[in-house]
Order: structure tokens, then C-alpha cells, then sequence
């Protein structure tokens, strides 16, 4: 057990075998197109450094983060695979892209002039650029209305060089979608005219996990999984095409027991009054580590192979379970918060239904005071 596991037993154990699993999964599927690892948001909670080294073993050399600051720690890790910039950013940031060597998702011709002098006086040519374009999703991107002023901008930029053109699929979960097909087909339309206007990137990639998955014409030549990735299908549909395994397992320790009897208020606000005599167990984590106060309504831990309710409020940096049912509980016992104990799973899917939200949230905020132990 590690220094930081006895301070508090708190952690994110992080099983980088099923992330491999989970990568070649992926990698199988995506066929001839290359695959953009999403590693943004510190790899949905899993430790981008670590999750980036160990997909870069594998063979991954591409990778997508969403701010220059998590770009930075990765290349500070010694990272030298390709970086893609999917956030946006702004016209002052352009010389330290150009330094960090990131390609940025250029979403407005205004900033064409800015990463052209950037990597001017960097005495870059061919800079790799990727333009984002918004075929319907009315979130960071050029509209296609605005592709001649582009395409005017990118005639004076010399040093750089247009690789890639993407954009965000708004509804890619559902397959039959109208909202895909109308997007794919403004995306379609302003490759055209790209192409018509003496720019023809080689690289073209409109797909999320979902996509990849449930729709071989999302696939172009460049993917970018996500969430799958991290072992959680996006939709239940995608469960149905590919076997992922869940990378993170949330879980912490049994700080205290107390048999109280019947009739005994728990946590703040007495929301939860024990209808029995009852052995209440105390577990050292709460909404500060990211486990969200919405799961005293329904929520459930595993505990020596059972399920043990939530009661009571989630307070910041403690939860109640109720142990009366769990055989031989004592202080000490490992609490899963969500993954596996025995013959039973709590899926990150179902907690993040109980707490009204979803899956990606409840990954990304797992505290940074929770610490990241990485599983080979």
C-alpha cells in the first residue's frame, strides 16, 4: 500500500491493462483511419500522463486535449507524439502552440493571421493546421457561409499548411439520427469546396466513441474516441457492437461502524431515519471527491460483495452506507464507489443516472485530492 493510499484510502485505481484492451478494441474497428487518442479533462479523471505513456506503447501517435495547459503537462512528461488542440484558443496564444509544435483546431479565419505569424517567426513552414467547421452542433467552428473567407485568409498564410478538416457530430449516439445525416452532409459539402478552392486536406475526422462504433460512414480517415476509451459505452447501443472493460474503480475504506437503533436521524438534516436497529458505516469520501450528494437518493456502494444503500446526506468529505446487511462488516473493509467486488458490478452509468447527470461528468470530477493509482 503506497503513502497516499494510508493517508486516505480514498483512490481511482486505474487498470491500464483494460485501457489496452479497450484501445485495440477501438483501434480494430477504425480499420485504415488513424486514431486520435481524447486525453483532455486529465483523460476523463484517469491521469492523462499516465493514459497518454501507455497508449503511446501501444502504437497510438495521436492525441487530443482541450487547453494549452494540458498540452503543456503532457509534453512536459516527455510526450513527443502528435497533440491536437480541440478546445480553441485565442489570437496571443498562437506563439506557444507553435512552440509546444500543438495543431490547433482553427475555428475562426481570425485566427489564421496570428498561428501564421507564429509559426513565421518560429521559421516553421507547413505548420499543420486542422479547420474546424460547424455543420449544425452551434459550438466552436466556421460556418460554412464563412469557408470563402477562410480560404481568402489561408492563400496568405504560406507557413501554414491546411491538414485536416473535422467537425462535431451534435446527436452521434443515436444512429438513425436525421441531425447526423444533415451534418454529414453540410461536412461533405465544405470539404467540396475546399477542395474546389485549391485546398484538399488529406485528413478528414468527424467521429466521437459513439460514431466509431455505430456508424462505419462517421469513419473518414481519423478517429476520436473518447470515452470508450475509458471502458464506458456512450450509448447502450455500442454495447451491443464491442466489449469494453472499465478502466477506473472508484473505491475507499470503512473509517467507522455504529449500531444505533431504530429511529436514528443520519447526516445533516436527518433526511434519512433509520427504520431499524441499524450498523451505519462511515466512509472517508463525499462531493469534494466527486461523489456527488444527489446519491443519498438511490445510491449504493459495494461492500464484501454487497450492495450497501446510501443514507443520509453526502457531505463533503463524508458518506453514510448502511452495513445491517452486509455480513460481517467491520472498519477497514474496502467500499467499491463504483467497479467491481465479487459476483457484482456498480457501473460509473448507474451512479451517474442516480445523480442525474452523466457518465463524463462523474469521471471528471473525481477530485485531485483522490489519488490516481495506475494498475499495469
Amino acid at each position: 500500500m503506497t503513502g497516499s493510499e494510508i493517508e486516505r484510502p480514498t483512490v481511482a485505481e486505474i487498470d491500464l491493462g483494460a485501457l489496452r484492451h479497450n484501445y485495440h478494441a477501438l483501434r480494430a474497428l477504425a480499420g485504415a483511419a488513424r486514431m486520435m487518442a481524447i486525453v483532455k479533462a486529465d483523460a476523463y479523471g484517469h491521469g492523462a500522463v499516465a493514459v497518454a505513456r501507455t497508449l503511446a506503447q501501444e502504437g497510438c501517435a495521436y492525441f487530443g486535449v482541450a487547453t494549452i495547459g494540458e498540452a503543456r503537462e503532457l509534453r512536459s512528461a516527455g510526450l513527443r507524439a502528435r497533440l491536437f488542440l480541440l478546445g480553441g484558443f485565442f489570437a496571443e496564444q498562437a506563439a506557444e502552440i507553435v512552440a509546444l509544435d500543438l495543431t490547433p483546431f482553427v475555428f475562426d479565419a481570425a485566427l489564421i493571421a496570428p498561428m501564421e505569424a507564429a509559426a513565421k517567426a518560429a521559421g516553421r513552414r507547413d505548420f499543420a493546421i486542422h479547420l474546424k467547421i460547424d455543420t449544425g452542433a452551434t459550438r466552436l467552428g466556421v460556418m460554412q457561409s464563412e469557408l470563402a473567407t477562410v480560404v481568402r485568409h489561408l492563400r496568405q498564410a504560406p507557413s501554414l499548411s491546411l491538414e485536416g478538416a473535422c467537425t462535431l457530430l451534435a446527436n452521434a449516439g443515436d444512429p438513425a439520427s436525421p441531425i447526423t445525416e444533415a451534418q454529414l452532409k453540410v461536412f461533405d459539402g465544405a470539404l467540396k469546396a475546399l477542395r474546389a478552392a485549391g485546398f484538399d486536406p488529406p485528413i478528414a475526422h468527424v467521429s466521437n466513441s459513439a460514431a466509431l462504433v455505430l456508424r462505419e460512414d462517421c469513419r473518414y480517415n481519423m478517429v476520436r474516441p473518447g470515452l470508450a476509451l475509458y471502458g464506458l459505452p456512450p450509448v447502450a447501443a455500442v454495447r451491443e457492437k464491442i466489449t469494453l472493460v472499465p478502466v477506473m474503480t472508484f473505491k475507499t475504506r470503512v473509517m467507522q461502524t455504529k449500531r444505533v437503533p431504530a429511529g436514528s436521524g443520519v447526516s445533516y438534516g436527518h433526511t434519512f431515519i433509520t427504520p431499524r436497529e441499524s450498523l451505519i458505516g462511515i466512509l472517508p469520501v463525499g462531493y469534494a471527491d466527486g461523489y456527488r450528494r444527489g446519491l443519498q437518493h438511490g445510491g449504493e456502494v459495494l461492500v464484501r460483495g454487497y450492495r450497501a444503500p446510501v443514507v443520509g446526506a453526502v457531505c463533503m468529505d463524508l458518506t453514510m452506507v448502511d452495513l445491517t446487511d452486509v455480513p460481517g462488516a467491520a472498519v477497514g473493509d474496502e467500499v467499491i464507489l463504483w467497479g467491481r467486488s465479487g459476483d457484482e458490478t456498480i457501473s460509473v452509468n448507474d451512479v451517474a443516472r442516480i445523480a442525474q447527470t452523466i457518465s463524463y461528468e462523474m469521471l471528471c470530477t473525481v477530485g485531485r485530492r483522490v489519488p490516481r493509482i495506475a494498475r499495469s
